[in-house]
């Protein structure tokens, strides 16, 4: 089902196309093959296999990106300098989603926790290259060759995160007067690590990484001791790095400013957001149809804003099904944490999960200005190769973990 229905958004596009154009490239139909190709490697893959895991999600996961792909081949986004790497971004994160699914199935996502400091330590090497070599493009930084390793970023300090909670969950399940308190040393030693990353990223001046990071901490915390305690410090603390990151930097000073006032800077710093808005506004109920709009006028509309395009020629009863799949992937993934043995793969599952979720969220909730825009992509939709193959492996280890637990 889930390739017949990007098969037919794939299909909408080449119509469109054949129509303004008397013949089309055969490089034309490279999207909905390499889509195919991923779809049945990963079909024969986990039947030869035999996995038993939510394959649900795989199919979310898959319809999902392509989706992305569908739209992102509408705008002409394959045909562009960079067409090439984005044709490979699909069948590159399928390959990361098997790779991950088979060396963590069985079990073996339990080993883990060995590797915590070697993740924590490579996700401070990663984000120190960037602070050091990075370039800011658009508001991100960017190594060499347009790359962004802070997606890796995301998973190495989820997988930190679950082993070093899960080892002190008596610690953060303490309480005073009601307060969630860790013992000092516990705590201080916590906060010295958290304040590597984090302060790295706030020289990086990235705005988007920052919330999500300490959504997912605040989050995870709240698993580890269900002390509601920890969501209300936690969202007071995500609020004030908010303040903290807009004080250091300009840019992130200047989206504060166009989420209270877009029309202050109507033909500057607010048109994209109000080209968004226009956007899904012009798509109404049921869209423009695929192809019929002109999602182009919106700024970086295949990354940061691609919601807008598929609003406009979609439609928001469209996006709305479309956030029912996102929504049903993420209950999957609670549901996996919520079944998995032991508290480190509890922290796992709610880390990996809450990373898509909060994403998602930041993403959508950007475009439609009920938050400022944070420059996050829409996980499987929003261009950028390094993105859709952190998501997919992500999706591998929550397949694995879910194995043997009636995860279908």
């Amino acid at each position: 089902m889930a390739w017949l229905a990007v098969a037919l958004a794939h299909a909408v596009v080449l119509a469109t196309k054949l129509a303004n154009a008397p013949s089309l490239p055969w490089r034309q139909l490279q999207p909905l093959a390499w889509f195919t190709a991923a779809t049945l490697l990963c079909w024969l893959w986990l039947r030869l296999s035999d996995c038993r895991g939510d394959t649900h999600l795989v199919a979310m996961a898959l319809f999902l990106a392509g989706m992305g792909m569908a739209i992102q081949f509408r705008m002409g986004v394959f045909a562009g300098a960079g067409g090439k790497g984005v044709t490979l971004a699909l069948p590159l994160g399928v390959g990361a989603m098997l790779v991950v699914l088979a060396l963590a199935r069985g079990g073996r996502y339990r080993l883990l926790p060995a590797v915590g400091w070697v993740c924590y330590l490579a996700a401070v090497a990663m984000l120190a290259a960037m602070l050091i070599f990075g370039r800011q493009y658009r508001g991100g930084v960017y190594l060499p060759g347009h790359l962004n390793p802070s997606e890796v970023v995301k998973p190495l300090l989820v997988i930190f995160l679950a082993s070093f909670l899960s080892g002190r969950k008596a610690d953060f399940s303490e309480t005073q007067i009601g307060l969630p308190m860790p013992p000092a040393r516990t705590l201080w030693l916590f906060a010295a690590l958290w304040a590597v990353p984090v302060g790295l990223v706030l020289l990086m001046r990235d705005l988007g990484l920052l919330v999500l990071l300490n959504a997912v901490l605040t989050i995870m915390l709240y698993a580890v001791a269900r002390k509601a305690g920890y969501l209300v410090a936690g969202g007071v603390g995500v609020v004030l790095l908010g303040m903290l990151a807009g004080w250091i930097s300009a840019h992130a000073r200047a989206r504060f400013d166009v989420w209270l006032d877009p029309f202050a800077d109507a033909t500057g710093k607010g048109w994209q957001i109000l080209q968004a808005l226009s956007a899904m506004y012009a798509g109404g109920l049921w869209g423009a149809g695929i192809g019929a709009g002109t999602p182009q006028v919106v700024p970086i509309v295949a990354s940061d804003f691609v919601y807008a395009a598929l609003a406009e020629e979609l439609g928001l009863i469209a996006c709305a099904l479309l956030l029912m799949v996102y929504g049903a992937m993420f209950l999957r993934g609670w549901r996996i944490a919520s079944q998995a043995k032991g508290p480190f793969g509890v922290l796992l599952g709610v880390g990996l999960t809450s990373t898509l979720a909060v994403q998602t969220l930041l993403n959508v909730a950007g475009v439609t200005k009920a938050l400022p825009m944070t420059g996050i992509p829409l996980p499987f939709i929003s261009q950028g190769g390094s993105s859709l193959a952190t998501s997919l492996a992500m999706i591998g280890l929550l397949v694995a973990m879910s194995e043997g637990k009636g995860g279908k």
